[in-house]
């Protein structure tokens, strides 16, 4: 096997987060579901001017990852693949509720998971025509789409209730 297969095979196995791309039942929410934990561990143990340089860097090697996995695999978007979940799961829990009481966090962090699959799942409006584009660009754009009509609906809702938002530090 030539160095750049084995680079490309390298970069696929990252891409597809290796074993999770693999599992036979929902990859895509399981990544999404751990994305959640990682993101929050991340958020609250950093501040939020970090973790926003993180998922700029994180969503360029992501692509980086995806445009590997399909020169190496020739497939458009494949199952498998659920780096991308990650991005948008990031964003999304970026209108994830700040409080004391935990209740109201895991709430919120709940909230965040279920809508971004509703959007990554049913591709409504703009998500479906971002996923059209071609190679690690439509890959990648439908689920950071996702992430932020769930993070918009999240911030619509905690606004209404006038609850504090995690992305609120950002501004204070």
């Amino acid at each position: 096997m030539a160095y750049n297969q084995k680079l490309l095979l390298y970069l696929s196995r990252i891409a597809e987060v290796y074993p999770i791309g693999h599992t036979k039942y929902a990859p895509g929410t399981i990544a999404s579901l751990i994305a959640v934990i990682i993101g929050y561990i991340l958020l609250i143990n950093f501040n939020l001017k970090f973790y926003l340089i993180f998922l700029f860097c994180f969503i360029v090697v992501s692509y980086i990852l995806c445009e590997a996995h399909i020169k190496l695999h020739n497939i458009k978007d494949p199952k498998e693949l659920v780096v991308d979940e990650f991005s948008g799961q990031f964003i999304s829990i970026l209108a994830c509720v700040q409080s004391e009481k935990i209740n109201y966090v895991f709430l919120s962090l709940i909230s965040s998971f279920i809508l971004f699959r509703f959007f990554d799942i049913t591709k409504v409006g703009l998500i479906k025509k971002l996923e059209n584009l071609p190679n690690g660009i439509g890959i990648m754009a439908d689920d950071i789409a996702a992430g932020l009509y769930a993070f918009i609906i999240q911030v619509v809702i905690l606004t209404s209730f006038n609850q504090p938002m995690i992305i609120e530090n950002l501004w204070n």
